[in-house]
């Protein structure tokens, strides 16, 4: 045999999931599980319907535990490519030996994690404990504007109210990169947190997997990959509009037409003829504002425009209907 044909024969090898649980230290019900519900790989049927993998399936799912171990959160890295994962793995046992400018400050907020920090990962890595708490209100009102370069956060459950919180912590405290470190959540809330820049731990998290963490995230601060919110989209600029039309309709013609209900079949004329009113009341209050509010005066003046052509339209509509109905306004 070749040696061409012995890496095709390799790469096409296939494996059950007992013998996947093996070469990688996973457990079968947590390659389902990450299968199931993460899609990280997804297996094939053999002929007599088991469940087979590919060598690039195996090499995926230790790569992944790897990196769990490590406590990333399966849901963020789930996706990633053979290449991606490599790296990411790579990163994280070489990020010990990536020189930082100086020591990473960090706030540590949680009921056990702080003291994780403190004791544990302070000693041994270049990191400094800058505020630690467990009352999340205490925490944000002593770190407001402290701009720390870690934010870790550990939480026992992610939800909606969870989220609200972390964007509160982040917001008041000014972090360049927030850790949040959960026991259970929702994919969906944890997709939500990863797209906004959160990075994504789960519990029981070693000492190590933390201190690996944050030091990773000091590194990509170091090279400016910290999470920037999007900028404001600034609102379209409206399209021009011409100089208000000319009004068809007197005050008198609008009431009398306001109380002509009873005369034809149906109240239309009444509705439209109210309609046409509010119209122009409101486009006459759009004018006055225009000229009192020099500040607003470009709002109001497109307001005033944009109901007066809401208004002549109207009107037009109107006219119709009077046509129509054969009504008098004499």
């Amino acid at each position: 045999m070749t040696a061409q044909s012995e890496n095709d024969t390799a790469k096409e090898s296939t494996y059950t999931i007992g013998a996947v649980a093996r070469l990688t230290g996973l457990s079968t019900q947590l390659i389902r599980v990450w299968e199931q519900r993460y899609a990280a790989v997804v297996a094939e049927r053999s002929a007599n319907g088991r469940r087979v993998y590919s060598t690039t399936d195996a090499e995926k799912l230790g790569l992944l535990k790897a990196l769990t171990e490590r406590g990333i959160a399966i849901s963020t890295i789930a996706s990633l490519s053979l290449d991606e994962l490599r790296a990411r793995v790579q990163e994280a046992d070489q990020v010990a030996l990536k020189p930082l400018p100086r020591k990473v400050s960090v706030a540590a907020l949680g009921t056990l994690l702080p003291a994780v920090v403190c004791e544990e990962i302070v000693p041994a890595n270049p990191v400094e404990l800058s505020l630690s708490g467990t009352d999340a209100e205490a925490f944000m009102l002593e770190g407001r504007g402290l701009q720390p370069d870690v934010l870790v956060v550990e939480l026992t459950n992610l939800g909606p109210s969870s989220i609200d919180q972390l964007a509160s912590l982040r917001e008041a405290l000014q972090p360049k990169a927030t850790l949040v470190a959960y026991r259970f959540a929702r994919l969906e809330d944890e997709k939500t947190l990863a797209q906004n820049g959160f990075r994504l731990l789960r519990l029981p998290l070693a000492p190590d997997g933390l201190a690996v963490s944050i030091l990773a995230a000091a590194v990509d601060l170091r090279a400016g990959q910290h999470y920037k919110p999007p900028p404001a989209e600034a609102p379209d600029t409206p399209r021009e509009l011409p100089a208000p039309p000319a009004r068809r309709f007197s005050e008198t013609q609008l009431l009398k037409l306001a109380r002509i209900e009873s005369a034809v079949d149906c109240e239309c004329p009444h509705h439209m003829a109210q309609v046409v009113q509010t119209l122009a009341a409101f486009e006459l209050y759009s004018a006055q504002c225009e000229n009192r509010n020099d500040e607003d005066a470009e709002l109001h003046a497109y307001l005033h425009r944009a109901t007066a052509q809401a208004r002549a339209g109207m009107e037009e509509a109107l006219a119709h209907l009077v046509a129509v109905e054969g009504l008098s306004l004499d």
